[in-house]
């Protein structure tokens, strides 16, 4: 029993150190369209990492508490566009993209009122 117990944590701790690959917005954007039943019960409530283009238009650093920056495919537009929020801790590296750069984020998926990341953290501007 106690082999069993210790095969199992084991496996559960290299599983979850695996490294995760990045979702293209595009995907992430298209399944929440086609289905966002389907998109919710596969991301809602995890961590995953989202790559993008940062829309001009539709970025704000700080209102209150949270600021956002929505997320596209660089000639596609869709009807719900990722939603990248961020933290006024995470405000400081959010200054710095610039409309139309290519970003890498990680959030925690809400599908709740759209396609959206809480708690963003930018990985990478490119």
């Amino acid at each position: 029993m106690v082999l069993f117990a210790l095969a199992a944590f084991t496996a559960c701790e290299s599983a979850s150190s695996e490294p995760r690959e990045p979702i293209d917005v595009g995907t992430l954007a298209q399944e929440y369209e086609q289905s966002k039943v389907a998109v919710r019960s596969k991301y809602d409530g995890k961590e995953i990492i989202v790559r993008g283009y940062a829309d001009a238009a539709c970025m704000h650093t700080l209102s209150g508490d949270q600021g956002f920056v929505k997320l596209k495919e660089r000639d596609r537009k869709f009807a719900h566009p990722v939603t990248c929020w961020f933290s006024r801790e995470q405000a400081g590296e959010f200054t710095k993209v610039k409309g139309d750069q290519y970003l890498t984020v990680e959030g925690v998926f809400t599908g709740e009122a759209g396609a959206d990341l809480k708690f963003c953290k930018l990985i990478k501007i490119e």
